[in-house]
């Protein structure tokens, strides 16, 4: 390792004392000169005339160096350049296998394909990785009809397999060279950078994520690109307001856009960067020799590529997204109705030529506008079906028709508008169109009854009312079905209730309290439907409905009543039309309250307080044939070494700060700085990256640790860095740690050897030997029965 001393030699102090009080351009003149010798060993002649003259020819022929038009200096560091050789070896091998679907890969591989089709899809994560996914199937020729339903189905002949893992196998093996020049960006020695970039390389669960259609090979190339790039914008603070420093600065912001852009996770690594900017810029404030003007041009810069450039290019990605996707899909009843009507088919093909304005008469279905789980819209519903008399708890109920929330499209969804003075149930002409503040009456377009509520205590909320469909039972219950519309969105107090795009809610006359879905399931005698209810809380998501599905019934048959809901007429209008910025935040609402993961449970989904120690792997293929399997697995010795460190990199930095509060200074300035400044962004982002997901309810697996992995291996580099420097004051220790480094690289390239059929599933192992790779008892490998022999 390289070794640099800890205190500076007495000629330096005094060269520091003397910079610190004196303007540059008189240095010389107090320093003395060193004597210069002939080639016979004579002292030369000289004064401070020639040297004066000698160094402003130094000078001169130094800025006719720099002044070289189309000069390009190219340097090329050996280890890096290997280290590149070796990840791209052990990423792109046998890359193409297995041709079968690998867990996430379902996923993945459906959205890219889901692209070139351009029908509308839903994910929790934001779309960048899946855009670069469907850019790469694009160029290899990815077909639109290419099918697969489950992990380990195979893919066809045609389906670029390996073209398409490919991009997140580059992208990961580059993390490799990005983290060996982090450390020494980190002022690390090469010995240390080397270390880091070995650890990555024969970390098996870094190596698996980077080879399929999954987003961690791609989201790791980002969060150490936008690393490393803020790195070498610090260290170009000496040439503020250069090319180089401007290119480093804007990268920055570019990278960890793209890093957040990929998966929210993103978000712990542009924090971790924009609060050592910040903490930067203070620094900067406390310096006198900065005037005004440049502080203030330090802090639009730093705003504006850092915050602006970034959030533009966030809503870019977005529109990007947004403007391909433009047809109806299997996860489009996720958005509102609004959203699903401007895509092309689906609800915008039910919905079109249906009435705009809501009249007296109209035939409606009303959709729970803002559901409390996104992925399960439903609609207002109610059936023949009656409370039961007792709940379990002993309440009694009101024992009236039922009315549900329904998670599907039912006839029984349907709703006549009715005009509480008049007992016609068809459309005047012309149509009387309800506005805000009207009140109507609904009527259940399949049983007949009103719709109602009353001071009974709801099913499942006790706090709220019962809403019920009305029955006379003939005995003193008063009804109280009329119900006051009050549009939400309204721009207007006079504005016409329209459908999908009028969010209303429904005010109960008699009691004030609002219709409301609370999302609780009801029990069997429910049909498991969800709850609603009134609250007296008015003001609330839940409160919000619109209606989605509209029809006009304008004639009667002979009986006098009116036609049958699913024959009913139809009057065309123009399809819904929404604006960018209004899809695009209805999206984010979504995807921040997506909760679909919450109820999952799975095999292998893991906590986080088990991921630091490798107590759970996660299945991701296996062949149908044999043993042979992949899954996600990470090397104990780097996992645990580094882990390791991170804990004695936080007890090295107390017992520092306890002897420098007793005035003992191990270090000096310069070294305690660097020291503390690698702990916060090294130690920093491990922690940052992974205590948030304590705080989670989702079922979270293995993968979630990833960018934890790499900080903390660039701790484990930075902790033998600075011991090694430590213990060059004792004679023999050096020589004993790089003894334990070498063992440790030893230890990590074994365990990485034993544990690579379940990295590349290459080779069908044994039973016993898959039991003997059984190093915890918590791993769970599998393994095929054997088939019974046939009978003699």
């Amino acid at each position: 390792m390289e070794i640099q001393s800890t205190t500076p030699p007495p000629a330096d102090r005094q060269r520091e004392r003397v910079t610190s009080f004196y303007p540059q351009d008189d240095i010389r003149q107090l320093m003395p000169e060193p004597q210069r010798v002939e080639g016979d060993g004579s002292p030369m002649p000289g004064n401070l005339e020639e040297r004066g003259r000698n160094l402003q020819e130094n000078d001169r022929i130094l800025q006719a160096e720099k002044s070289k038009p189309f000069s390009v200096q190219f340097e090329v560091d050996v280890v890096q350049f290997l280290l590149t050789l070796a990840a791209l070896g052990s990423r792109l091998w046998m890359l193409g296998h297995p041709r079968a679907v690998v867990f996430d890969e379902l996923h993945f591989a459906k959205f890219a394909l889901l692209y070139t089709k351009k029908i509308f899809f839903f994910d929790v994560h934001p779309p960048l990785g899946k855009l670069l996914l469907a850019v790469a199937g694009g160029f290899s020729g990815l077909e639109d009809n290419a099918d697969f339903d489950h992990i380990g189905a195979g893919y066809s002949p045609t389906f670029p397999v390996y073209t398409m893992r490919l991009l997140p196998a580059v992208l990961g093996s580059l993390v490799v060279p990005l983290v060996y020049q982090i450390a020494v960006e980190l002022r690390l020695s090469r010995w240390a950078a080397l270390l880091a970039g070995l650890c990555v390389i024969f970390d098996n669960a870094l190596l698996v994520q980077s080879r399929f259609m999954l987003m961690e090979g791609m989201l790791l190339f980002f969060m150490c690109l936008s690393l490393y790039s803020y790195l070498k914008f610090r260290n170009l603070a000496h040439r503020q307001f250069s090319v180089q420093w401007f290119f480093w600065l804007s990268l920055t912001g570019v990278s960890f856009t793209c890093n957040l852009s990929i998966k929210y996770v993103g978000f712990f690594t542009a924090a971790l960067i924009m609060i050592q900017i910040a903490k930067d810029y203070w620094n900067l404030l406390g310096d006198v020799t900065k005037s005004d003007l440049c502080l203030v041009k330090h802090l639009f810069v730093r705003a504006f590529l850092l915050l602006t450039v970034p959030v533009l290019g966030y809503v870019f990605i977005f529109y990007i997204h947004l403007s391909l996707l433009t047809k109806a899909g299997p996860h489009d009843n996720i958005m509102t109705s609004a959203f699903q009507a401007s895509l092309e088919g689906g609800l915008a093909a039910l919905t079109k030529g249906q009435p705009l304005n809501v009249a007296y008469g109209s035939q409606i279905t009303l959709r729970h506008t803002h559901s409390l789980s996104p992925g399960k819209p439903c609609w207002l519903h109610s059936h023949a079906h009656v409370y039961p008399i007792r709940y379990p708890d002993g309440r009694g109920s009101s024992h009236q028709q039922q009315v549900t929330c329904y998670v599907f499209k039912d006839i029984n969804n349907w709703w006549i508008v009715k005009h509480p003075d008049r007992n016609l149930l068809v459309v005047d002409e012309p149509p009387k169109p309800v506005k805000h503040g009207d009140v109507v009456q609904l009527v259940h377009g399949i049983t007949s009854r009103a719709l109602n509520s009353h001071d009974v205590a709801a099913p499942l909320t006790p706090q709220n009312q019962e809403v019920t469909c009305y029955i006379d039972y003939n005995i003193s219950m008063a009804s109280q079905n009329l119900w006051k519309v009050e549009i939400v969105n309204r721009k207007s107090d006079d504005e016409a209730w329209q459908i999908i795009n009028s969010h209303i809610r429904l005010h109960h006359l008699g009691t004030g309290q609002a219709l409301k879905s609370t999302g609780k399931q009801l029990p069997d005698w429910g049909f498991f439907q969800l709850e609603v209810t009134t609250d007296r809380v008015t003001d609330q998501p839940a409160t919000v409905w619109n209606v989605e599905e509209h029809r006009y019934t304008k004639i009667q048959d002979k009986e006098g009543q009116t036609r049958d809901i699913a024959h009913s007429e139809m009057i065309p209008t123009e399809p819904t039309r929404l604006s960018f910025w209004t899809k695009f935040l209805e999206l984010q609402y979504k995807m921040f309250m997506a909760k679909g993961d919450v109820e999952m449970e799975h095999k292998y989904s893991s906590e986080p307080i088990q991921w630091p120690f490798l107590s759970k792997n996660v299945a991701y293929w296996m062949s149908p044939n044999n043993n042979q399997q992949i899954h996600l697995i990470g090397n104990p010795v780097v996992w645990y070494s580094a882990f390791l460190s991170v804990i004695l990199y936080v007890g090295v930095f107390v017992f520092y700060l306890m002897r420098r509060q007793r005035a003992c200074y191990d270090l000096s300035e310069s070294d305690w700085s660097n020291f503390v400044f690698v702990g916060e962004i090294l130690v920093g982002g491990y922690l940052l990256h992974y205590l948030p997901f304590f705080l989670t309810d989702r079922t979270l697996f293995l993968h979630s640790y990833l960018p934890c992995v790499i900080y903390k291996i660039l701790v484990m580099a930075a902790l033998s860095d600075h011991l090694y420097s430590l213990s060059n004051r004792i004679s023999y220790i050096p020589s004993l740690l790089t003894i334990f480094v070498l063992g440790l690289v030893t230890c990590v390239v074994w365990a990485f050897y034993r544990l690579s059929p379940f990295t590349y599933g290459s080779i069908s192992l044994r039973t016993e030997e898959i039991l003997g790779l059984m190093w915890r008892d918590t791993w769970d490998f599998l393994i095929h029965a054997t088939p019974s022999p046939p009978p003699q």
